[in-house]
């Protein structure tokens, strides 16, 4: 069963997608202290300077059984590249 979780940007990573932004992040989980995921899927929206990610960034994600998983908003309500 999938979990939805919360933690904080640890590193972002490659690979990077058409426009050369990184496409991976690793996120260090609220509720499991310093173990950090595997790189998870930073969803289109979320990339680059429109999402403003970056280490230390709260964020809101889902992992699978499988351990892949993706981030799927920003925790703090920002979205630095909307208008």
């Amino acid at each position: 069963m999938a979990e939805i979780q919360k933690g904080i940007i640890s590193t972002i990573e490659g690979p990077k997608d058409g426009k050369g932004n990184y496409t991976r992040a690793k996120v260090a989980p609220d509720q499991y202290g310093s173990a950090l995921t595997k790189p998870l899927v930073i969803d289109k929206p979320l990339r680059g300077t429109d999402g403003g990610l970056k280490k230390g960034t709260p964020v809101i994600y889902v992992v699978f059984p499988d351990l892949t998983g993706m981030i799927l908003c920003r925790a703090d309500g920002e979205l630095p590249g909307s208008k």
